[in-house]
């Protein structure tokens, strides 16, 4: 997920996420990503390209066959990013550090972070895309979205470059934090015994 007005200074205030570059929906998306009923998704990653003032861009990486006692509500989300934050304060550029079991932190832009991952199938989510009922996907692939503020022009030439395919969830634009829960979903039901 880009999030590209997302606060990248620790400080951040629990009480007041949306105002907080729109954190609640970060989190909301982290969490939807993530977590099931009673347990965590052991096959899946999402990394948060947060871009907002004053330290961006920052990578938080969290991944769901190394978590473990986290809790799944946006504010404790939050509390993790805000510790990811002070932890990568002063990382430099393309540097990462482990924040606690199954979360990291980067100073690496979003296109380092795609860039790093170009090996594997890349979707990226658009309204115009293929419907995703209709996609095949391999076992290990990498699906790009971004918050409301969507994916910048420079971002969609660079990823067209990588050959990243469009994929749609359907007519309506979703709050990124439904995202992963359809992908997850349509997933499920091709592979019920996973």
């Amino acid at each position: 997920m880009r999030a590209r007005k997302a606060k990248t200074s620790p400080d951040i205030n629990l009480d007041e996420l949306p105002k907080q570059g729109k954190l609640d929906s970060v989190c909301a998306t982290i969490a939807n990503a993530l977590w099931i009923s009673g347990d965590v998704r052991k096959d899946t990653i999402i990394h948060v390209v947060l871009e907002g003032p004053a330290n961006g861009p920052k990578v938080v990486s969290f991944f769901g066959n190394e978590i473990k006692g986290l809790r799944h509500d946006e504010r404790s989300i939050a509390s993790y990013i805000s510790e990811a934050l002070k932890k990568g304060a002063w990382l430099k550029l393309n540097e990462e550090a482990n924040v606690r079991s199954g979360i990291t932190v980067a100073k690496k832009s979003f296109e380092k972070l795609i860039w790093e991952k170009k090996s594997k199938k890349i979707f990226v989510l658009d309204k115009d895309g293929k419907d995703i009922r209709k996609m095949d996907f391999p076992e290990d692939f990498v699906i790009i979205f971004g918050s409301a503020e969507g994916l910048p022009p420079k971002a969609g030439n660079f990823l067209k470059e990588l050959k990243a395919e469009k994929t749609s969830l359907g007519p309506q634009m979703l709050f990124a934090a439904h995202c992963p829960v359809i992908v997850h979903n349509d997933l499920d039901r091709r592979n019920p015994s996973v």
